[in-house]
């Protein structure tokens, strides 16, 4: 993953870059790391892997009873499409879909509190069904044919969340960030999950259900301060 910047925090006012300074990890007192390359977390056939956000070796140093808060803030697009067809006088056909991301981060490989966090998440299902009669007194009549219901919805949300780990032992922590997506899809016709689809609505050529991360950032600093409640 390339970081466009990245920044660390020797003391309580003075931000200096890493780029430009002899600033070491044992000195830093807060770290800030942030990207804008866009990250595809799920695709329509299967779930990814968790992709890496953010993996920073040696991030700051802790004192003895120092612990690690980190807030990780991304933007979450989500797109969900569904796409139906039913027959006339043939009961209601459906279909859902379902794509979220969540999102948590690591120091020292140990999973810092809250622990996995759902940054965006959104369901979406359709029913269809048509039930149409035609009344011409004496003369038969026959209704043929099918509709079909294409609905897609595409949105993008900015979202942060504060994890803590400690206390801490007085060394230098490493700190990553994980990502994971999930989409799912389903059709009454199968009765069963389905491989997402893909289609076009009005403007939308690449209507499809998917997960994606644009900008992102992280904030890492010692606390001195902290309890349970």
């Amino acid at each position: 993953m390339k970081f466009v910047h990245f920044i660390a925090v020797a003391g309580a006012l003075a931000i200096v870059s890493t780029s430009v300074s002899a600033q070491n990890a044992s000195s830093n007192k807060a770290f800030f790391a942030s990207s804008k390359n866009e990250v595809t977390v799920a695709n329509v056939t299967a779930n990814n892997s968790p992709v890496t956000l953010f993996d920073i070796p040696a991030a700051l140093k802790t004192s003895s009873t120092g612990g690690v808060s980190a807030i990780l803030s991304m933007e979450c697009a989500l797109w969900t499409y569904n796409t139906v067809t039913a027959t006339n006088n043939g009961g209601k056909s459906s279909s859902s879909s379902r794509a979220a991301i969540t999102a948590w981060v690591e120091v020292d490989g140990v999973k810092a509190t809250p622990e996995q966090v759902v940054y965006c998440d959104r369901a979406q299902a359709v029913g269809l069904a048509v039930n149409l009669t035609c009344d011409a007194g004496t003369t038969s009549c026959t209704i043929a044919g099918d509709i079909t219901l294409d609905l897609f919805q595409a949105t993008k949300n900015a979202n942060s969340f504060t994890f803590f780990l400690g206390p801490l032992s007085p060394t230098t922590h490493s700190v990553k960030a994980y990502a994971t997506g999930a989409i799912q899809c389903w059709s009454s016709t199968t009765g069963t999950f389905i491989t997402c689809p893909t289609g076009s609505v009005a403007n939308y050529t690449n209507a499809q259900t998917q997960a994606l991360i644009g900008k992102r950032s992280l904030l890492i600093e010692e606390q001195q301060n902290f309890g349970t409640q």
